[in-house]
């Protein structure tokens, strides 16, 4: 499911939107024993990604950027001294490797215009993409945006591996006009 964002085009000016692409798992048991830190859950992580875990209680075992130490099909581990007796929740997230990805982003006045006002993909090196970290950069040139015309239009971005597409992102994006020329 693809997150809603909004955001501002300043017509005329170069503009960047990153994003980052995780793997989530939900959280149904935590361990901790004073040095390692054991999750509880169905997850595909391997050794060495970093992991950011939120929303257990009790909160002294939500971690942020902790590298995992040992992974397994139910179960992942981290280094930290916490303890304590899991009460409930948690979902872990991995940055996704997007090894052999590539990314399309457009920006149409409506959803069915025929005609995209900007089109940024990996192949035209609109969009970049950091594999191992799950990391989508856009970017779009000062000449890009000065050709849109000012207003309300919508977006989104995709990325594609083999036949399969993701929509990452989609939303609104206004575009304010350029004052100084």
């Amino acid at each position: 499911m693809a997150v809603t964002y909004n955001t501002t085009i300043d017509q005329g000016a170069d503009w960047y939107i990153n994003f980052i692409y995780k793997q989530p798992a939900v959280i149904t048991n935590v361990v901790g024993n004073g040095t390692t830190v054991t999750y509880t859950c169905d997850n595909a992580f391997a050794i060495g990604q970093t992991v950011s875990i939120d929303g257990v209680i009790p909160n002294v075992y939500n971690l942020q950027d902790k590298s995992i130490t040992a992974s397994g099909p139910t179960t992942f581990s981290v280094t930290n001294g916490a303890t304590g007796i899991y009460i409930s929740g948690g979902i872990a997230t991995v940055p996704m490797n997007l090894s052999g990805y590539t990314a399309k982003l457009q920006v149409r006045s409506l959803p069915s215009d025929p005609d995209a006002v900007l089109t940024l993909t990996t192949e035209n090196g609109g969009i970049s993409i950091t594999t191992l970290t799950g990391l989508v950069e856009v970017h779009a040139t000062a000449t890009q945006t000065g050709a849109i015309d000012e207003g309300t239009y919508v977006y989104d971005i995709e990325l594609v591996n083999g036949s399969i597409v993701t929509r990452l992102a989609q939303g609104q994006v206004v575009v304010s006009p350029e004052v100084t020329r």
